[in-house]
């Protein structure tokens, strides 16, 4: 479908309105979009539904989608790193249409009257040109997973070892594939979706690959969780319920989280239990000589529940590794002497703690083209740097 100068304007004009009731309008359409559809239910995170971070992602997501109609190329690396996401939780070209129906419903709910035929119709197009940079993107990610339908899936590990590795309790899981099939290499910083069934329903989470690849085993780190807390359902059960020689669904690698190739200096910054990703990176530069481009902080609530912190501090040249605890919160000081004009940035937590780094890193002007995020959960610290 293609999407005409006059329906831009529409779109972008209707920008403010998606901005004031674009979380209603997205709440509407996961509501109406699982009833009609329950097998979406094991693709959308339900804690995320709970919480209400999945719908204001959503809407976060179409509110820039309108801002920059005329320039989505604008957009690109925000929806590549969403589109990696998507490929890791099977999202497939069939899921769009149902998508765009129910979306279009639910502004029509939401809007009513104000929801004329030509905004109606400006939005369907919209979608359709959104839509299909998506189903582009996804299809090219499947395509490397090669030929072999099984790599496309979510396939049986089995756990190997399973070892506390902070307070929480945290544990680091060492998977390895159950059926003999390929084990794919990956960039470190990348990640693994891990699906686990309960309550009827599957539940997914993404988690990051904490060790360079090595051809053999995948490895995580889960924390425990309080039971009411967003997406503790899978950490808790991996943690309270499975042992070495239980099996756990996951996707092969994915994501777009990684090391700037050439980089001279790099900082990571990570929260809690957000160093995942950030550890295979840093031993990554330890292993190729390259450990003294690289320094990390590492914000935690007490020592105690600093993961790697033996191991990731022996990778690093002395005072390179920086350990800071909840009466000690990062700010513009701590990162003196620390950020060069020419530092890459990389932060990896929760989306609250994104957002205070974030601020800390605006108030040193350091350039946004140059911070790279990866967040636990819907992300919008990526949409942010654009919107």
């Amino acid at each position: 479908m293609v999407l005409t100068d006059e329906q831009k304007k529409i779109v972008q004009s209707t920008a403010p309105v998606l901005k004031e009731h674009g979380k209603q309008i997205t709440s509407v359409f996961y509501q109406h979009v699982q009833e009609a559809h329950p097998e979406l239910r094991n693709i959308f995170n339900q804690s995320n539904q709970t919480t209400g971070s999945q719908p204001l992602a959503l809407a976060f997501t179409l509110y820039c989608a309108a801002e920059h109609i005329n320039h989505l190329d604008v957009l690109m690396p925000q929806v590549e790193q969403i589109a990696y996401k998507h490929r890791a939780l099977l999202v497939k070209p069939e899921h769009y249409p149902i998508v765009g129906k129910f979306l279009l419903e639910a502004i029509a709910e939401v809007l009513g009257a104000k929801a004329t035929p030509e905004i109606l119709e400006a939005w369907k197009a919209a979608y359709s040109v959104i839509s299909s940079i998506f189903i582009g993107l996804e299809k090219k990610l499947y395509a490397k997973l090669g030929d072999d339908e099984r790599d496309k899936g979510f396939i049986s590990f089995k756990i190997v070892s399973k070892e506390t590795v902070a307070a929480g309790p945290t544990v680091a899981l060492t998977l390895e594939r159950a059926d003999g099939g390929k084990l794919f290499d990956y960039i470190p910083g990348q990640y693994i979706a891990v699906r686990l069934e309960k309550g009827g329903l599957f539940h997914n989470r993404l988690y990051g690959l904490t060790e360079p690849s090595n051809g053999k085993t995948y490895s995580i780190v889960v924390k425990q969780e309080a039971d009411n807390a967003p997406n503790a359902t899978i950490s808790n059960e991996i943690i309270n319920n499975l042992n070495v020689g239980g099996t756990i669904l996951a996707t092969n690698p994915s994501g777009n989280f990684t090391l700037v190739n050439d980089a001279k200096h790099n900082l990571f910054i990570a929260g809690g239990v957000g160093i995942g990703p950030l550890s295979a990176m840093v031993q990554y530069l330890s292993a190729n000589g390259k450990s003294s481009s690289g320094s990390l902080i590492h914000c935690v609530r007490t020592a105690g529940h600093a993961i790697f912190a033996d191991k990731l501090r022996a990778a690093l040249p002395a005072g390179q590794y920086v350990l800071l605890s909840a009466d000690q919160p990062i700010s513009k000081a701590i990162l003196a002497g620390k950020l060069q004009p020419d530092t890459q940035v990389y932060v990896s937590g929760s989306e609250a703690f994104i957002s205070i780094v974030d601020a800390v890193l605006v108030e040193c002007a350091h350039p946004k083209s140059q911070i790279h995020t990866e967040a636990i959960g819907p992300s919008l610290s990526i949409l942010k740097r654009c919107c």
